[in-house]
């Protein structure tokens, strides 16, 4: 597990930030951009910086060749 302070204070323990984004545990500021079955797209929600969008996928990869057929068309 691992200590993230978030943008508003408050300190979480995750596993892994963006499934605590995904999930809903962690809301960025600004709330959720755009949320798609492979993707969300929101700002970072340690470090918001004005005009940064971070898109993570729902699904744990390493390298964006992992992606199927499906999500690299969702993204």
């Amino acid at each position: 597990m691992k200590s993230i302070t978030l943008a508003n204070g408050k300190t979480i323990e995750v596993e892994c930030l963006s499934c605590a984004v995904t999930s809903g545990v962690a809301e960025p500021e600004g709330g959720t951009i755009i949320e798609t079955e492979h993707f969300h797209a929101h700002q970072d929600v340690a470090y918001p910086v004005k005009g940064l969008v971070i898109l993570a996928s729902k699904r744990h990869i390493l390298c964006l060749d992992e992606l199927t057929e499906k999500e690299g068309l969702n993204m």
